[in-house]
């Protein structure tokens, strides 16, 4: 039986031991922070990566706590709408084309479904040093111990120690020009689907994501990467909260603590092919990290995951996984992370001739629709 280390139990490497025991091989996770909790609040899947979630049975459980939406509404800072932005639906017309949820819903399901295939997971501990032998991968972990494996996957994120252990040629991540904002918020009753608020240098995500919840994120254009010290964060929020009306100043009234704002720098990540050395692989944003500007970054790790219990149960030597992997996936992921990224500069640069978002948008996704 193939022994398999995960390296990370967020989204990528949670979902990847499902997807390998679900084709009768043991993995076990090593997640290196000791609350085990999802970084984010709200999430959004689209229709292709619920197509590998119903490969791994999971999609009808986040269905039904999950909300629906077929399209996106566009709406001007004042509130009138502009245009409405359809989803594409890969599934069956009795199935949402995008849903949205927090990401402690995504991770509970997850969980769930770990503990139900005795997934051992062990926490505050991760890799510190690898090392091939000729029919093994050595793995040195932070909490003194050691162990042997057929196979390492790397799902240990943006920052990830796996990358940096097995690729140290590799690009660091690199900052994106734009800052997002997030807040969990009570949920108006006048919003009902996900909707966007377009002002020039802030773009506004309002987004159900439970009976009462609320994600926004705000992408912004004029902060830059650095966190604002407490006593400017509040005041910073409030003053680009201020340009928008619809259920805004609803939304801006319950935000009176600068603890109640997630405020990070975008960042991107393309490893080039392959994504590993040795018996070692990197899935997810430790290969490839995109901006949010399509919501695909959950969605690209969850595919990751799939595509790798795949190679795996074909009996691909573990030293080919990682060239076999990226060149499946890298193409796929080029997509995003650079479509995301001309996103970005567009919204940085409002008045650049020629640009189109919504064509990118339509062309990148009917792409994405393809079979993975």
């Amino acid at each position: 039986m193939i022994r398999v280390l995960i390296v990370g139990g967020g989204p990528a490497g949670m979902t990847a031991a499902i997807a390998l025991a679900r084709r009768g091989i043991h993995a076990e996770i090593a997640e290196r922070e000791h609350d085990w909790r999802p970084a984010g609040i709200g999430i959004g899947l689209q229709s292709p990566p619920m197509r590998a979630l119903r490969e791994l049975d999971l999609l009808s459980r986040l269905q039904e706590r999950s909300w629906h939406h077929a399209v996106i509404d566009m709406l001007r800072p004042d509130g009138v709408k502009v245009a409405e932005m359809p989803q594409v639906n890969v599934l069956g017309p009795e199935d949402p084309p995008f849903v949205t949820m927090s990401r402690m819903v995504l991770h509970e399901v997850l969980e769930e479904r770990l503990r139900s295939h005795d997934v051992p997971v062990r926490l505050g501990v991760t890799v510190s040093a690898v090392s091939e032998s000729d029919d093994a991968i050595d793995v040195a972990f932070t909490d003194g111990g050691a162990k042997s494996y057929d196979l390492v996957v790397g799902a240990d994120g943006v920052h990830s120690t796996m990358r940096r252990l097995l690729l140290p040629d590799a690009p660091e991540p690199a900052y994106a020009g734009q800052v997002i904002w997030r807040l969990d918020v009570d949920k108006p009753d006048e919003l009902e689907r996900y909707t966007m608020m377009l002002g020039r240098e802030t773009r506004l995500g309002l987004v159900p994501i439970a009976p009462g919840r609320a994600y926004v994120w705000m992408l912004d254009s004029s902060a830059g990467p650095d966190r604002p010290p407490p006593e400017r964060l509040l005041e910073m929020l409030q003053e680009r909260l201020s340009i928008f009306e619809f259920v805004v100043p609803e939304i801006a009234a319950q935000i009176t603590e600068p603890s109640q704002i997630d405020f990070r720098a975008l960042y991107w990540l393309l490893v080039s092919p392959p994504w590993g050395a040795g018996r070692a692989v990197l899935i997810g944003d430790a290969a490839h990290t995109t901006t949010p500007h399509m919501a695909w970054g959950v969605g690209l790790a969850i595919e990751d995951a799939l595509v790798l219990a795949d190679l795996v149960a074909e009996g691909v030597p573990p030293c080919e996984i990682a060239r076999r992997l990226s060149e499946r996936r890298f193409e796929r992921c080029r997509l995003v992370v650079d479509g995301s990224l001309q996103l970005s500069r567009w919204e940085r640069e409002p008045d650049t001739p020629g640009a189109d978002p919504g064509r990118l948008i339509g062309e990148t996704f009917k792409a994405l629709a393809a079979p993975i």
